[in-house]
């Protein structure tokens, strides 16, 4: 995955997060079901479905096709929506 980052959803006073980013494989967006285990140093998640995620570069700024998918989700009114990792601006 690449042009990733960590959003981070509240609802309902539920935190969840999920891992969101450009799935090199599939040449799409790809949003993970909830992250059991992030290891920045091997750059490499865990989720609750039991889906291993390789990072190619540091969170940060989200690939078009995901930035989509955090506009739709931050659009709705249930719930918060915010990244993880701060996104550099350069």
């Amino acid at each position: 995955m690449s042009e990733w980052n960590i959003i981070v959803i509240i609802h309902k006073g539920k935190t969840i997060e999920k891992f969101l980013g450009y799935c090199l494989t599939d040449y799409t967006y790809r949003i993970s079901s909830q992250i059991v285990e992030y290891d920045a140093e091997n750059k490499r998640g865990l989720t609750e479905s039991g889906s291993v995620y390789e990072f190619i570069d540091a969170p940060g700024k989200l690939h078009p096709s995901a930035q989509k998918v955090f506009d739709k989700l931050n659009a709705w009114d249930e719930v918060e929506v915010s990244l993880k990792f701060e996104v550099d601006q350069s």
